[in-house]
């Protein structure tokens, strides 16, 4: 991740929880493939203010939560004081070793993923294993439609996704993507959304295209009362 995305991020983490309705979503779908037993050594890896940490707790054994940004990690500290909290960057986990490594909606922000996925596989227990879900190429088509092409950031396709894991050692054993459809009052309301979270950190449109890039958006993908804004969910499990 940028200094810049970071440091957007970092900013909105104390609204971050009151913005993240795709991100707790996808919390919630990645839950569904937690381990039964939920023991053993983890780390989680980019999470944020602790959405799926919630999910997957109570858990046996050592858990360390972790965010690039100290803010998140200061946020998740509140709502989530009995888990231990770390500043890490995605690039440089924890020696572990880790029975598991989990991620909830971070993986799309990195710049360089077969690294990323090789330090993370180092770092793993024989037998340990990875569990992540984020979102991929696909996500917010009607928003890259109306600003003619631009996106918060390059959406990575999951044949991308699963190569990436293969090239960096690891066995996929599980993948799946699905779309999901989400409504919003108005167009500029999704747009506080992804200002809210920090997922939109580079402002590249003046006040007069903003305006107009929202009423296309309204005018195109308005359904009765409300508009829609789809995303597209990855999750895959991996082990060494």
């Amino acid at each position: 991740m940028s200094a810049v995305a970071n440091a957007s991020f970092s900013r909105a983490a104390s609204r971050y929880r009151r913005f993240a309705q795709v991100q707790t979503v996808m919390a919630d779908w990645l839950a569904e493939c937690a381990p039964i037993q939920t023991s053993g050594s983890a780390l989680e890896v980019g999470a944020g203010t602790g959405l799926f940490t919630q999910r997957i707790f109570p858990w046996k054994g050592h858990y360390v939560a972790t965010d690039l940004s100290p803010q998140m990690c200061a946020e998740g500290q509140q709502i989530l004081p009995e888990i231990e909290w770390v500043v890490m960057p995605a690039e440089r986990p924890l020696p572990g070793p880790w029975d598991w490594i989990f991620s909830a909606s971070m993986l799309q922000w990195l710049s360089d993923p077969v690294s990323v996925m090789n330090s993370w596989r180092q770092v793993l227990r024989p037998g340990g294993k990875i569990l992540a879900g984020f979102f991929v190429d696909g996500s917010l088509p009607e928003l890259r439609h109306v600003t003619q092409g631009w996106s918060p950031l390059t959406w990575r396709s999951s044949h991308f996704w699963e190569e990436t894991i293969r090239q960096s050692g690891l066995n996929l054993t599980r993948s799946e993507c699905v779309e999901r459809v989400f409504w919003h009052n108005s167009a500029i309301e999704i747009l506080r959304g992804l200002h809210g979270v920090g997922a939109s950190p580079i402002r590249r449109y003046g006040h007069r295209e903003m305006l107009s890039i929202l009423k296309r958006y309204e005018a195109e993908f308005r359904v009765g009362t409300q508009v829609r804004s789809t995303w597209k969910f990855y999750r895959f499990e991996a082990t060494i």
